[in-house]
């Protein structure tokens, strides 16, 4: 079963030959690494009970310190692990940054293994921090999604202690974030660089950590797309649950999103396990469905690396939005080019040189 998730039904890679294909999968030889099409997965932990253990007028201050070092240490030593002996590495997820006691974390996919694994690993860590910290009241809750950047989703820097004040307008603007851009991703000055990420696939996932629970780690409905479709790569598909839908504000047009979820182990374990669509070829199908019914609002898949024709192109609007991109950038910087070689042409003329 093929995704194609395209504008025109006419553009369906399986409808064109070699050639065809191999133009939509074509970015322009000097496009920035900043703005190769890539896929993000983003993983939430957050404290469940906190708020609670904050009003009981006990000392909370430990654990809550206790859970930013040993969560990350578990996470760390698990894909180390995992990692030990084998000939390919997958990655561990890297800190994004904190929101409270929520912890983020993200790293780039670039195949369907990696896309396994990662999760599994995340799951593992999941489950052996819970383990650690039966004993006491507090738990934590997990979600994962993806996003493509840098359409339909971005990211944007800043300059750390940067105390000039803003000067020119959105041209400007978005001319200092190409800058930025481009010294993080050529690994200068990132000290004094801030990256964040927005997008459509952010603010669902954040809506999504509204239905975590210590037992459930949910996921976004192309997380499990990607999931899913991993199950002929491995020995032992991860055991996805479906239990409905519901309505999440603002995402795809307030239309209800699927409730898919993974159970974690540890302590009470969840008794309410969903089988509505628990067969992976038949979740697959539904997240299939779902997702081409709502291509501008869920993420466009596609995985750099990957072996598979349903992953390894970028729909074509996608490739054609960097394009314009890209365009834009090349114009707003030969014109900055040009008012500033006139700026220093008439100061010269001034000042009487030639």
């Amino acid at each position: 079963m093929h995704l194609s998730i395209v504008q025109d039904p006419e553009e369906n890679p399986r409808d064109r030959g070699p050639l065809w294909l191999a133009h939509r999968k074509a970015f322009p030889a000097d496009l920035p690494e900043g703005l190769k099409p890539r896929l993000r997965l983003f993983l939430s932990v957050d404290l469940a009970g906190s708020t609670q253990a904050k009003q009981s007028h006990q000392s909370w201050r430990p654990a809550i310190i206790n859970f930013y070092r040993d969560f990350d240490h578990a996470v760390r030593a698990r894909f180390a692990g995992f990692n030990r002996g084998r000939n390919r590495i997958v990655p561990a997820p890297e800190f994004w940054k904190s929101n409270g006691d929520e912890l983020l974390y993200t790293c780039e996919l670039v195949n369907l293994e990696q896309t396994y694994h990662t999760v599994q690993e995340w799951l593992g860590a999941l489950h052996e921090y819970r383990s650690h910290i039966a004993k006491g009241q507090l738990d934590v809750k997990s979600t994962g999604w993806i996003g493509l950047f840098p359409i339909p989703n971005a990211e944007v820097f800043f300059r750390r202690g940067d105390d000039r004040a803003p000067t020119g307008g959105p041209d400007d603007a978005a001319w200092l974030q190409s800058e930025l851009r481009d010294q993080w991703h050529a690994g200068r000055n990132r000290h004094e660089i801030t990256r964040d990420f927005v997008g459509p696939s952010i603010d669902t996932g954040f809506r999504l950590t509204a239905w975590a629970r210590p037992q459930r780690f949910i996921m976004s409905v192309d997380l499990a797309f990607l999931l899913t479709s991993s199950a002929h790569t491995v020995t032992e598909p991860l055991p996805l649950h479906f239990s409905g839908r519901e309505t999440l504000k603002g995402v795809i047009d307030n239309r209800p999103y699927p409730t898919i979820w993974l159970p974690v182990g540890g302590q009470k374990a969840d008794t309410a396990v969903g089988r509505d669509l628990a067969d992976p070829k038949a979740l697959r199908a539904h997240c299939e469905v779902i997702i081409e019914q709502n291509y501008r609002f869920i993420t466009p898949l596609f995985l750099g690396d990957s072996d598979y024709e349903d992953f390894d192109w970028a729909p074509p609007y996608i490739i054609n939005e960097v394009r314009n991109l890209w365009r834009d950038e090349k114009r707003e910087n030969a014109e900055k080019t040009a008012r500033s070689n006139g700026g220093d042409g008439a100061k010269m003329r001034s000042s009487g040189v030639a």
